[in-house]
């Protein structure tokens, strides 16, 4: 019985697309074709560590590939929904059988059109050589079309070294963890996302931004209360009453303002005032 070529072609990518990654991450490819849901792999990265006579494979980040055989721009308005739920790193590899590679891009831009454009009408991914910033990343409008560029991560080989392999696994270790952030920041409303060099930070204000931005000032002011707290009373020497009398005062002006500042801002701060007005007093006697 005959075989359609196409189907195999795309069986074959995937295959060596699993050897290459599988130098640096455990694969997991849970699907199959009539399972797809918008990613070919589920990765962990692993970092390797001597034990004794033995070399252990420890877990690091974990991420989602998609793996095509071309470059072309992929319609991706039927994913849409999938990317938006995504709670990982995710990428687009892009395998060239006649060298034995897999082309790595990065779709760490997706929660920057999420928090920007929220839902896009139509979605195109292009893969792009060159490095990309957070201001030339996508272009588009929230019910309109939209374009994102997935810049060029690395390249795995089938004739990798080890040293080779270690650089191209740190490399996508650290991207990950920033995309986590990302990721993390997006969802917890925060949008103050970390960039790639030159730029160090992006932060985004709007609809969702204005509605949170102020309790997510009040919980950050409350950390710092917490940790003057901790410095109190295990680092004294680094503590400074400076420092604190300006967040004092802010405390003291939001309440006077009328703001409705959240429990455990007024707890923390009550407790490191306390703490700071018995030394005094012990100071006085």
């Amino acid at each position: 019985m005959a075989h359609l070529s196409v189907p195999r072609k795309g069986w074959e990518n995937e295959h060596l697309a699993t050897y290459l990654l599988s130098q640096i991450a455990f694969v997991a490819h849970p699907m199959t074709v009539a399972d797809d849901v918008g990613s070919d792999f589920f990765c962990t990265l692993f970092e390797p560590r001597g034990r004794g006579r033995k070399e252990m494979l420890f877990p690091l980040n974990s991420f989602a590939i998609q793996v095509k055989s071309n470059r072309r721009k992929v319609n991706a308005t039927n994913k849409i929904e999938y990317l938006h739920g995504l709670e990982i790193p995710f990428f687009l590899g892009v395998v060239d059988r006649s060298l034995s590679r897999l082309s790595v891009y990065s779709g760490e831009y997706l929660p920057f059109i999420f928090s920007h454009l929220g839902r896009p009408g139509e979605l195109t991914l292009t893969v792009v050589e060159e490095a990309v910033t957070a201001s030339d990343a996508y272009d588009g409008t929230g019910d309109g079309p939209c374009n994102l560029n997935l810049p060029l991560v690395l390249t795995l080989a089938q004739a990798d070294d080890r040293e080779t392999l270690s650089v191209n696994r740190g490399t996508l270790s650290k991207l990950c963890s920033r995309m986590h952030h990302n990721i993390s920041s997006w969802k917890l409303d925060e949008y103050i996302f970390t960039c790639a060099p030159p730029s160090s930070v992006s932060i985004f204000a709007g609809c969702g931004s204005v509605q949170r931005f102020r309790n997510n000032f009040y919980l950050r002011l409350a950390e710092v209360f917490f940790n003057m707290k901790w410095l109190y009373e295990k680092q004294r020497k680094d503590f400074s009453v400076t420092e604190f009398e300006i967040y004092d005062r802010i405390y003291w002006d939001l309440l006077n303002n009328g703001r409705d500042i959240p429990p455990i801002l007024g707890k923390v701060y009550k407790e490191l005032r306390g703490l700071i007005d018995k030394t005094s007093r012990q100071d006085v006697e």
